[in-house]
């Protein structure tokens, strides 16, 4: 869940001519994200409820499991340059699970959404490499920005879309949907560059120079998003070329975890998280100090959130009145309102420091979901209500995604990226624990008893941080 790119940082690209980073390969995975961000979390929870409202929270859970293929896609990638190849698998993948749900049984179901946020993580890891292996460090910021500029706009689209289809029946909204990511294959295969076998786990010094370290590894102590290298527009870009530069020394991108599905919002399957191996990583010692505590008080606030976004049209739809096709299109509106709020969340996370930010979005989110559950309860309230406490919980994610990779790296620091990895690995587990516990809750007590244990969830998750890390957090940086 790294940081979004910074609207006024894209404002300055475009002064100074850095929307040429802009690629036409970009098109085939805003498709794929598209297609699991804006149409798989509407379509498939009401296709899937009607074998239960329990069966949803299993098929979400499933899909987001699905995750956990993208160190294994990265590795296939990085081993055999098989970019180009991988995506179109992963988007024909996609499109077979959307086009095939529909018909298939309750267990078959969970296969294909499985296979469905197996495609979408395996996608947006290769985007992240095609960037970082073609592209000088310098530009990997400004890159991987527009990437996920491209992506979000490919989940508004999607999520407009879903509004119309959320009103066909369930097989047809489905087949409709598999062709978006079934356009993606040709474009996958005409667009992506081919890529030659990487070579450079042979070539790799075991002691790579400073000079090598990734954004991630940098982004401890500067602001999210901002590299002075890569923004600076007086700073000249080096050449634009496929081929490494000359002059760079052999470098190996080791995938730490990339596309996590997270939260069905911005920056959601935003950045990879790449290292040139300099050390090993602390393990089990890094989990006895501040950012296991951290970690403690992640997975209980992300899986009691996790709740309501892997519910979220079915719960809308009987317990607020509010059809597939209006939540659709308010969660299209919703997102596009949100994104202004991403350098809002950086600024505040500068100023006031990654904890503080982090520790008022919790507390934010516990209220928000406390009153959702009490309009379930309440029942027969304004549509407007509940839609509108939903929003706040998204706005709350800018300041999540932005805060929790800066004050990773202050917990963490030389060692960002793998603790950026366990914290999107802890992200899946708690996403998978909250959607199939949600829904198991939400079919035999309830709806409102399932926003009651998200609730109680994230509250717990927000006094394990209070108690550890915001009691003991470092200063905010001075600007």
């Amino acid at each position: 869940m790294p940081e979004s790119f910074p609207n006024r940082e894209l404002a300055v690209l475009a002064r100074a001519g850095g929307l040429r980073l802009l690629e036409p390969w970009f098109a085939p995975f805003a498709l794929l994200n598209g297609a699991a961000l804006g149409l798989t979390p509407i379509l498939l929870p009401v296709a899937a409820s009607r074998a239960g409202v329990g069966h949803v929270g299993l098929v979400m859970g499933a899909f987001n499991l699905g995750a956990f293929a993208a160190p294994l896609v990265g590795s296939i990638a990085d081993r055999y340059g098989a970019h180009r190849a991988l995506t179109a698998a992963c988007a024909a993948a996609a499109a077979l699970s959307l086009w095939l749900f529909p018909v298939a049984g309750p267990a078959w179901q969970l296969v294909l959404a499985l296979a469905d946020g197996a495609g979408f993580a395996g996608a947006v890891t290769v985007a992240n490499l095609l960037i970082v292996e073609r592209r000088p460090r310098a530009e990997w910021n400004p890159r991987l920005g527009l990437l996920e500029a491209a992506l979000s706009v490919g989940q508004s689209a999607a999520l407009f879309l879903s509004s119309w289809l959320a009103t066909l029946s369930a097989r047809d909204g489905l087949r409709l949907a598999a062709v978006v990511p079934a356009v993606a294959i040709p474009l996958a295969v005409i667009l992506i560059p081919r890529m030659p076998r990487s070579s450079a786990a042979a070539s790799q010094p075991a002691n790579p120079p400073d000079s090598l370290r990734s954004g991630s590894d940098l982004g401890a102590s500067s602001p999210p998003g901002h590299d002075p290298a890569s923004h600076d527009p007086t700073v000249s870009a080096p050449a634009d070329t496929d081929a490494p530069r000359a002059g760079d020394l052999p470098r190996q991108h080791r995938l730490a975890f990339a596309g996590m599905v997270g939260e069905w919002g911005p920056a959601s399957p935003s950045r990879a998280h790449h290292l040139a191996h300099r050390r090993p990583f602390a393990g089990v010692a890094a989990l006895r100090g501040p950012f296991g505590w951290m970690l403690a008080a992640w997975i209980p606030a992300y899986a009691g959130t996790a709740v309501i976004f892997a519910l979220y049209p079915v719960l809308f739809q009987h317990a607020f009145g509010v059809p597939a096709s209006s939540s659709s299109l308010a969660f299209a509106v919703i997102v596009l309102v949100s994104l202004p709020l991403f350098p809002v969340a950086a600024a505040v996370s500068q100023r006031r420091g990654p904890a503080i930010a982090m520790a008022a979005a919790l507390a934010a989110r516990v209220v928000l979901l406390t009153a959702l559950a009490a309009f379930a309860w309440a029942g027969h309230v304004p549509a407007v209500l509940p839609l509108a406490a939903f929003a706040g919980i998204m706005f709350a994610w800018s300041f999540l995604s932005v805060a929790s990779p800066g004050l990773t790296g202050q917990l963490m620091p030389g060692a960002e990226g793998d603790a950026q990895g366990l914290l999107n690995a802890s992200s899946g587990i708690a996403g998978l624990a909250g959607s199939v516990l949600g829904g198991i809750v939400a079919g035999h007590l309830g709806y409102p008893a399932a926003l009651v244990l998200g609730a109680a969830a994230t509250a717990l998750g927000l006094v394990i941080f209070a108690a550890t890390t915001l009691r003991h957090r470092s200063p905010a940086p001075t600007t």
